[in-house]
């Protein structure tokens, strides 16, 4: 197929052209019209008078005013696809490459080119851009999907068991495209409690970086029989290494552009790679137990949100585990402690853990009577971005159903495929 995309490169740089035409000119046949504007008034000017598929961008020193070009450009041209160009130089050694580059992401850069431009990465863009299949045309036309992260303060209070359960739940619905980012790159466990073995994970992504797309991203992800994708952590601690704060940022903005709902399940450290995920994320989970030195881990966790810039109006408390007994804290406690009220309470369900050990998610049981799965349900809604406010907090304002409870006997936590059933 002969490729006759239009391409326009924003630079004050005159070198570049003869840098973009030798590159340009070993895709032989499949070489497309580009020309140098050296002024936004006049990239845009162009894009109002003719269609352009791909726009270049060079960085200038100030890496703000390639954001807000982008920016406008979507406004003004949203089909068309923006890669930036680094400058030679670098940045500044004031300036954060790594923050920069996410920044750029996330107002909707779609990939970096460093100079001197190569064939390579050229027809690799070319070929993005300007492919007339179905399904990529579906992909760049469809709205960004939903992207939320859970995060806590300490490990072991749940937070893989809720992401995973709230993406199955979700995707079980068959209403919304769910894609499940194991971002626990240490020591992830979303494969286990899916019972996957994946052929490919992260790191195969961070391999094959300079070939990252959305159709990448669909075929490494492994499939769960709710329909949930799964993109695995690494294997081990030594391939988690090869795992960066900016390969995360790239597989969360080409994800959201295939997926409608991307969760993401983060390792409990703050590091550059967690800070990458919140910073793409529309809201962020934070998941708590009612045991006092989890909770004031939490107070901790919630002022480091607000020192890195991340607004209490994009966070969600999450309250796991919660049990009505003999010296424990009540939610009010909690939201006393945590000086926020809490969004979500998750009910103490023995039930879980036994799922958990089978690798069958809870969300894939029909537990009508369950507290925690109507709890889970609102949580689900919520995370997909549709919660019903008059249902929301239901395990704050109701008390269990006296529904009979078939592990209330004592009888042995191991369940049969009947109560796992779809």
């Amino acid at each position: 197929m002969s490729i006759t995309a239009s391409v326009l490169i924003l630079s004050t740089d005159e070198k570049i052209v003869d840098e973009a035409k030798l590159a340009f000119d070993g895709l032989g046949e499949n070489t497309p019209r580009f020309r140098l504007v050296k002024q936004s008034g006049h990239l845009f000017e162009a894009l109002r008078t003719q269609p352009i598929s791909l726009v270049l961008i060079e960085f200038t020193a100030d890496p703000q005013e390639l954001t807000a070009v982008v920016g406008q450009i979507r406004s003004a041209s949203p089909g068309t696809r923006v890669a930036a160009i680094l400058r030679p130089e670098g940045f500044p050694e004031s300036v954060n490459e790594s923050a920069v580059l996410i920044d750029a992401m996330r107002c909707g850069v779609c990939d970096f080119l460093r100079r001197p431009l190569s064939t390579a990465d050229l027809s690799r863009l070319i070929q993005q851009a300007s492919s007339d299949d179905d399904r990529d045309s579906h992909i760049q036309s469809r709205p960004l999907g939903r992207v939320v992260s859970f995060i806590s303060n300490k490990g072991g209070v749940g937070k893989s068991t809720l992401s995973t359960n709230a993406a199955v739940a979700i995707a079980r619905r068959g209403k919304q495209s769910v894609l499940l980012i194991d971002g626990s790159i240490q020591m992830g466990v979303a494969a286990a409690l899916l019972d996957l073995r994946p052929s490919a994970t992260l790191t195969d992504l961070a391999r094959e970086s300079d070939r990252l797309d959305p159709t990448m991203i669909r075929q490494t992800a492994a499939v769960h029989s709710s329909g949930l994708h799964l993109l695995a952590a690494p294997a081990d601690a030594v391939e988690a290494m090869e795992i960066d704060d900016l390969l995360m940022a790239r597989v969360i903005t080409l994800a959201r552009q295939t997926y409608d709902v991307v969760i993401v399940d983060t390792f409990p450290m703050f590091d550059q790679v967690v800070i990458a995920a919140l910073d793409l994320s529309d809201r962020v989970y934070v998941v708590l137990e009612n045991v006092v030195p989890t909770l004031l881990g939490g107070v901790k966790l919630l002022s480091v949100l607000e020192r890195i810039g991340y607004p209490a109006s994009r966070q969600s408390i999450i309250l796991n585990r919660e049990q009505r007994v003999t010296g424990s804290l009540t939610v009010d406690d909690v939201a006393e402690q945590m000086q926020r009220d809490i969004d979500h309470v998750l009910p103490f369900e023995k039930k879980v853990m036994a799922a958990a050990n089978c690798g069958v998610p809870i969300a894939m049981a029909t537990l009508r009577f369950s507290g925690f799965s109507r709890a889970l349900e609102q949580l689900a809604n919520d995370v997909a971005g549709h919660l019903d406010p008059k249902a929301s907090r239901i395990a704050l304002n109701e008390q269990p159903l006296n529904a009979p409870d078939p592990i209330a006997d004592g009888s042995s936590l191991a369940l049969s495929p009947g109560d796992l059933e779809r």
